[in-house]
C-alpha cells in the first residue's frame, strides 16, 4: 500500500489487496532491493472470465496496478514485475492479458507496446480526475517474453 499511495494517483483500500492475494496468489509480486530487502515494487493481476461475443467464456489477467518507487525506476524493475506477474497468471489459464492506463502515461504506454500489447479502445473520463484510459490487450498465445 504504501508504494502505491507514494507512487499512483489511485489508491486502494487494504481489503482490495487482500482479496487478490487471496485469490489469486500466483499473481501478486514483489520486488525487494537486493541490498535491504525492502520491497521497493509490485504487480498484481486478477482473473477474470467473462462471456465475449459468440457466447464463448474467455480468462482475462487483468493487469490491476503495478507500481515501482521513484528511485528504483528506469532499472528494468517494472518490466520484469509485469513479465513475471504475466507469467505466473497464466497459470490459471487466461486466454487474454487487459490492462487500462492514463493515456498521458508514455513511459507505460511504451513498455506495453514492447510486450506487443495494442491499444484496442480509449475508455473517456475512466481515472477519477477525469483522464481517459486506453484499454490494451495482449492474446496469451501472443505473449512470447524475452526473458
Amino acid at each position: 500500500m504504501n508504494i502505491n499511495e507514494r507512487t499512483l494517483p489511485e489508491n486502494y483500500p487494504q481489503f482490495f489487496y487482500e482479496s487478490i492475494i487471496e485469490r489469486f496468489p500466483e499473481s501478486f509480486l514483489v520486488a525487494h532491493d537486493e541490498r535491504t530487502g525492502q520491497i521497493i515494487g509490485y504487480v498484481m493481476f486478477r482473473v477474470e472470465r467473462n462471456l465475449e461475443s459468440g457466447l464463448k467464456f474467455v480468462k482475462k489477467g487483468h493487469l490491476v496496478s503495478i507500481a515501482v518507487l521513484k528511485e528504483f525506476q528506469r532499472q528494468r524493475t517494472g518490466e520484469k514485475l509485469l513479465i513475471q506477474g504475466m507469467k505466473h497468471a497464466k497459470n490459471y489459464g487466461v486466454d487474454l492479458y487487459v490492462l487500462e492506463v492514463r493515456i498521458s502515461n508514455t513511459v507505460a504506454i511504451a513498455l506495453y507496446k514492447k510486450l506487443k500489447f495494442i491499444i484496442e479502445k480509449t475508455i473517456p473520463e475512466y481515472y477519477r480526475d477525469g483522464e481517459d484510459a486506453y484499454y490494451m490487450v495482449l492474446r496469451a498465445s501472443d505473449f512470447k517474453p524475452a526473458d
